[in-house]
């Protein structure tokens, strides 16, 4: 019996002391000239625990299979396909159409591809963001100038199962606090993508993206989509992806003592969800206050208010700011200048849970120009191996790469804070988390390094990468 292996493309574009270890490195020989961090997509089945890793280079396609234990299973060569996905990743960022779905049929008895391509959107369609949960890949678009979502679950060849919400007779909020159509929460006036930061909670995000207004979590079986428009009200969207049943829940922010008429266009504020609570921050010249709500209950379990005058008592670290043009790492004193500075730039609060502990990174992010060296807008990739389907996560670098690759290059002012469970401030120095060893590592390999990825597996991260010097492709372990 033949064994085939499905991959969907979506056509758009998007040495230490610390603990480390090698759990594989076997040998591969790679062209030379690669581009910087595109081609190694890992594919983890959620059931069996075994790792798939697809290795693109400039005319072939490698797939290493692992066990649960990275054990090298088995090493495919294949043709790379011809595929366009990657050559109009450009025209996608100024027309979005992202309407198409290339499938890939892999024999890996004859190590040939099998290349078709079919249409995934109807016509009145905006694509919005594109995940795998449970070895099942999902498409969320929305209906333009309406307050309806569809998610369409895609399954073996390309089946399509879709699921419509209408939440017309819900009242969204925009920056004004004025109703407004759901759709408007995600377009931007001046561009034709739409915009939403996906966000997994579990690992360390930026500041950079718990930036954005409009954010999406997945727990369990739901997706969650938390808009941040409105200055009164940070509002929740819960989606079943079992049904088409839906909650919206809106829980008002916190309301600065200096706000009046005048000033109140100049508020700034964003949340973030972690477990069953939303952090929210509210922030003004001279003054910031930042709440926890627990969401099954709806009452506030921590509230914080500072002024310009105050000490920040709340605080793990200095007030630091990160990735300045003639000083990459700054650190300050003066409680009136991180307030000015979060003012001025996009507010943000992010959270991540380590044990009994919560880490709260309280700031603001900067834009600056990007340089020809980002991820610009890397295609969007999905693989099903041995008929069960499996993601490879929401772009062509995963999920938590992208979060990595933020976390290391952000232009931010911020705290770090730490609390218990009950939300009571503890003190301690805040740990440096899998991310920062990574970078430390990764930084000393310097231009060896190619096909880089960096994926969550169980409680720990994996880094892998191509070392042209040794001819291998390492795979490393990394704990907090």
């Amino acid at each position: 019996m033949k064994k085939h292996i499905t991959v969907l493309f979506l056509l758009f574009s998007f040495v230490s002391l610390f603990s480390q270890e090698v759990i594989s490195e076997n040998p591969l020989r790679l062209k030379g000239g690669l581009s910087d961090r595109r081609e190694s997509i890992p594919i983890i089945n959620s059931v069996s625990k075994e790792l798939s890793l697809f290795i693109v280079d400039r005319k072939t396609m490698y797939l290493n299979k692992y066990d649960k234990t990275f054990n090298l299973l088995d090493q495919l060569k294949f043709e790379r396909p011809k595929t366009q996905a990657k050559n109009i990743i450009d025209a996608v960022e100024s027309n979005n159409s992202k309407k198409k779905l290339e499938l890939i049929t892999i024999d890996s008895q004859t190590k040939t591809t099998d290349l078709t391509t079919t249409p995934i959107l109807s016509k009145n369609e905006r694509y919005l963001e594109a995940f795998a949960h449970k070895n099942q890949i999902f498409i969320l678009t929305l209906i333009p100038k309406t307050s309806k979502i569809n998610v369409h679950k895609i399954k073996k060849a390309a089946n399509i199962e879709t699921l419509e919400y209408d939440l017309t007779n819900e009242i969204f909020f925009d920056k004004y606090d004025k109703p407004m159509l759901l759709y408007r929460a995600f377009a931007s006036l001046n561009s034709s993508k739409l915009n939403i930061e996906r966000i997994e909670s579990d690992i360390p995000n930026a500041l950079e993206a718990s930036s954005k207004k409009t954010k999406l979590y997945i727990q369990d079986d739901r997706i969650i989509l938390s808009l941040d428009i409105s200055n009164r009200y940070s509002q929740l969207i819960t989606l079943d992806l079992k049904t088409n049943s839906f909650d919206l829940t809106s829980i008002e922010k916190p309301q600065l003592d200096g706000v009046n008429r005048n000033n109140k266009q100049f508020v700034k504020s964003n949340s973030f969800l972690s477990k069953k609570l939303l952090y929210q921050i509210s922030g003004l010249r001279g003054e910031m206050k930042f709440n926890v709500t627990d969401l099954d209950s709806k009452k506030i379990i921590k509230e914080i208010t500072l002024q310009k005058e105050d000490s920040i008592s709340f605080k793990n670290t200095p007030i630091i700011q990160e990735g300045g043009y003639y000083n990459s790492h700054r650190e300050m004193e003066k409680t009136q200048k991180f307030l000015r500075k979060i003012a001025l730039s996009n507010i943000a609060v992010s959270v991540l849970h380590k044990q009994d502990t919560i880490r709260v990174t309280l700031g603001g992010v900067k834009e600056i120009a990007a340089g020809g060296g980002g991820f610009g807008m890397p295609m969007v990739g999905f693989g099903a191996i041995g008929g069960a389907v499996a993601g490879l996560g929401n772009t062509f670098v995963t999920p938590t790469f992208y979060a990595y690759s933020g976390y290391t290059h952000t232009k931010s002012t911020r705290i770090d804070c730490l609390f218990d469970e009950n939300m009571t401030h503890i003190q301690g120095e805040v740990a440096v988390n899998a991310f920062d060893h990574i970078k430390e590592f990764s930084d000393g390999i310097l231009f060896n390094k190619k096909a880089e990825t960096v994926f969550k597996f169980n409680d720990y991260f994996i880094h892998g990468y191509y070392n042209s010097l040794h001819k291998k492709y390492f795979l490393r372990k990394f704990e907090d």
